[in-house]
């Protein structure tokens, strides 16, 4: 049982979720309201897919909410049972056309992959996408699809509903492939007549003979030339063996005079070592360890004194920034004692004490103008409020006397103001000549507060002074001593390298000494080898033409064996191309042969399919006309038609009822006899059977517009089979549909949906 579905962001849904039960689920709504949207959430849930989506009449974002503003994403997610197992599958559509599914079991993931739950679902359902869409889901308006349908048309689509068809397609595709068999064996029969086989063999066994005449010249030619080769290597070897005496004899004699000319250079240059009186090496070696000890020593010294002058110029360095600063503070001291000598003191404070009350005194003149000002302005408004009056008497006053009155205020007014700016901009000059005395004052109180920082910053200069002498006196002697230490260490320094010098050229002569005595001994060892080798260029010559003539004899050989091989080659080619003609034809003729064989076997497995067709359509419609027997009485419990079947012809599937005729009865079609109405229930009882028949574990049936061609009269006959006979048939049915009249159906969980379609809005829903 489907329990709920849960749709956001899906075609016209924002936010829905809806919870089903057992029995009769009804969504009901105008067109356009969002009610088949629900029931194709339902079948992409379980497989992926819907109708619309397999026959390419929506795109994703027709699918994803797009109205009043595109959204991204839309999923559904469907709670169902079966067999007391809950499952919970959850799908997503991005706007970019991927995918997501999880499908999880009694709160548990089982895939998270869309193929891999579609194959899940399928497994747990035991249905696939293609029969649940033909056996269960109805879509719109074709609740009589298949009466509706020409004869050719309607035998198609219920063979492919009952799975018939492949039968129908297999025995179509096994007729053209015993065709096709049987044209191929015709023409490998006429390829073979075109072949003459006892000519191809006789040819075939004479190229065999020729090639074993061939084998045996290049056996008989290839011992001729191992031998030959064997006493050419011998040649080879003899006269390489030879070469490389003679050679050796020709280096000896080179490495000979060399040695001799070397030895002649040594002697010469121990010559010149000797006539320079150079001492023994063993004496000299001592002398230059004594010398490079004496060394060491004054190196050190000159190091020490290095230091102690570093530190003794750094010292001077001291003192001399220090003086440097000290005179620094003595200038300063003059200069501010020279600055404080400029100022009076008495009577800067006097002149800012004098120029404060000079300023207080104008600000107050000022102040007086200001209100004598402000008084004649009050009074000129107010003579001009009260024209005819004076303001503070109140007399008549004339023209005349009125003019003259304001002139003489105006006047005065006018005058006031220039009094204000005149002290005001007075008042502006000694407040900053105040100011300006304020600071000098302060200046002169830092001047004196510097001064008396500083101290007897003479005295200060005078021990600086007299510091830096004595330390540049130290400093010369210092000086001193390191260029005395360095003079000595540069002297014991050349007393070393002239001993090393001489030590380097006693080594020398005693290794030309031992050259020498080394070099003598290889010259006669050499002269010894030289005297033992007895060959010469003319025993070169005769061995190397001995070694022609058998490499002349060798080529020969080779020539003739290449040509043997060749022949030998060209015969092997011919006698494949014969080998293969036969085995060609032999091949086709066993080719055929099985290609009788196949269409036989193919003959015989068209029969069987068409005969395990027509039982299998027998046992199908058998058991869908004895389930509509069974429920017609409860869909349809009237008396002019007892009972209903499926009944199967060559090019056609004709629904007939049973009707009374007198005292007998007769079949008849529903399509010719019964109303609007009788064939929706007709066609509903079919439908439930096709369910029961096809899909036995899965007790559902989907229904969308079931009614659109139902008259008043045959929809109350609809509705009553819906409302008692279906629930009892299968566990849930799902009907979308427009019509009013379905809201009679009792016990069925009824949601109504709407939307306002001017404004783009999206579906509402509410239950019923």
């Amino acid at each position: 049982m489907i329990d709920s579905i849960e749709l956001k962001n899906w075609k016209t849904h924002e936010e829905t979720k809806l919870r089903f039960s057992k029995g009769t689920n009804i969504l009901l709504g105008p067109m356009g309201s969002g009610k088949s949207s629900i029931m194709d959430a339902i079948s992409f849930a379980l497989f992926g897919t819907y109708p619309a989506i397999q026959h390419r009449r929506v795109a994703v974002d027709e699918i994803i909410m797009n109205r009043p503003e595109q959204k991204n994403r839309g999923s559904v997610k469907l709670e169902f049972a079966l067999d007391g197992v809950a499952y919970t599958i959850e799908r997503t559509l991005e706007l970019n056309g991927s995918s997501k599914a999880t499908l999880a079991k009694e709160g548990a993931y089982l895939q998270s992959q869309p193929q891999r739950v579609n194959e899940e679902v399928e497994k747990i359902l035991k249905v696939d996408y293609d029969l649940f869409s033909r056996a269960i889901y109805s879509e719109q308006n074709r609740l009589t699809y298949f009466l509706e349908l020409p004869p050719r048309d309607r035998k198609k689509q219920i063979d492919e509903l009952l799975g018939l068809d492949k039968f129908a397609t297999a025995q179509e595709n096994a007729t053209t492939l015993i065709n096709k068999i049987k044209d191929m064996a015709s023409e490998s029969e006429k390829t073979i007549a075109g072949f003459d086989v006892n000519r191809l063999k006789e040819q075939h066994k004479a190229i065999l003979e020729q090639i074993d005449q061939a084998h045996k010249e290049r056996k008989s030619l290839e011992e001729e030339l191992k031998g030959n080769e064997k006493e050419k290597s011998s040649a080879e070897k003899k006269l390489k063996e030879t070469k490389e005496a003679f050679s050796r004899k020709t280096l000896l004699a080179k490495q000979i005079a060399e040695l001799k000319s070397r030895m002649a250079i040594i002697e010469k240059e121990i010559e010149k070592i000797e006539k320079k009186g150079v001492g023994e090496k063993g004496t000299l070696v001592k002398k230059l360890k004594e010398a490079s000890a004496n060394f060491e020593a004054f190196s050190k010294k000159e190091k020490a004194a290095e230091e102690e002058e570093k530190s003794s110029f750094q010292q001077l360095a001291h003192t001399e920034a220090e003086l440097r600063s000290a005179s620094k503070e003595l200038d300063e001291r003059e200069k501010l004692r020279k600055e404080l000598a400029k100022r009076n003191r008495a009577e800067l404070e006097e002149m800012v004490k004098k120029n404060a009350e000079e300023a207080k005194k104008r600000g107050a003149e000022r102040d007086s103008a200001v209100a004598q000002r402000n008084e004649n302005k009050r009074w000129l408004d107010e003579l001009k409020k009260h024209w005819d009056k004076c303001p503070v008497c109140e007399r008549e006053l004339d023209e005349k006397l009125k003019n003259k009155i304001l002139e003489e205020r105006e006047k005065e007014v006018g005058r006031l103001e220039g009094e204000i700016e005149k002290q005001k901009a007075i008042v502006e000059r000694l407040e900053k000549e105040v100011e300006t005395g304020k600071k000098e004052v302060e200046g002169l109180n830092r001047i004196e507060e510097r001064l008396k920082e500083q101290g007897d910053v003479d005295k200060k200069v005078r021990d600086l002074k007299e510091k830096e002498e004595k330390e540049k006196e130290e400093n010369s002697k210092l000086k001193k001593k390191k260029d005395d230490a360095k003079s000595a260490a540069v002297k014991a320094k050349d007393d070393v390298a002239k001993l090393e010098a001489e030590k380097e050229t006693a080594e020398r002569r005693e290794g030309y000494i031992e050259e020498k005595a080394k070099d003598s001994k290889e010259i006669k060892e050499r002269e010894e080898e030289h005297g033992k080798i007895e060959v010469s260029e003319q025993t070169i010559d005769k061995l190397q033409d001995e070694l022609t003539s058998l490499s002349v004899k060798s080529k020969e050989l080779s020539t003739r064996l290449d040509a043997n091989a060749e022949s030998e080659k060209e015969r092997a080619a011919q006698l494949e191309e014969k080998r293969k003609e036969i085995d060609a034809v032999d091949k086709m003729q066993d080719e055929v042969k099985r290609k009788r064989k196949v269409v036989e076997s193919i003959t015989d497995f068209k029969n069987a399919l068409e005969q395990t067709q027509t039982t299998l359509r027998t046992k199908l419609i058998g058991s869908i006309n004895d389930i509509m027997h069974e429920i017609w009485p409860e869909l349809y419990p009237y008396g002019d038609y007892h009972s209903l079947i499926l009944e199967p012809t060559a090019e056609d599937y004709m629904l007939k009822v049973k009707t009374a005729r007198g005292s007998g009865s007769e079949w008849e079609n529903v399509d010719t006899i019964a109303s609007g109405g009788e064939k929706s229930v007709a066609c509903l009882a079919m439908r439930v059977a096709f369910a029961k028949v096809l899909v036995p574990n899965l007790r559902w049936i989907i229904l969308d517009e079931p009614t659109h061609n139902i008259d008043q009269q045959g929809l109350s006959k609809f509705v009553k089979a819906i409302n008692e006979v279906l629930p009892k048939i299968v566990d849930q049915v799902f009907i979308i549909t427009h019509d009013e009249m379905l809201k009679q159906v009792v016990n069925a969980r009824i949601y109504v949906l709407s939307r306002n379609k001017e404004e783009s809005g999206g579906t509402s829903v509410e239950a019923y």
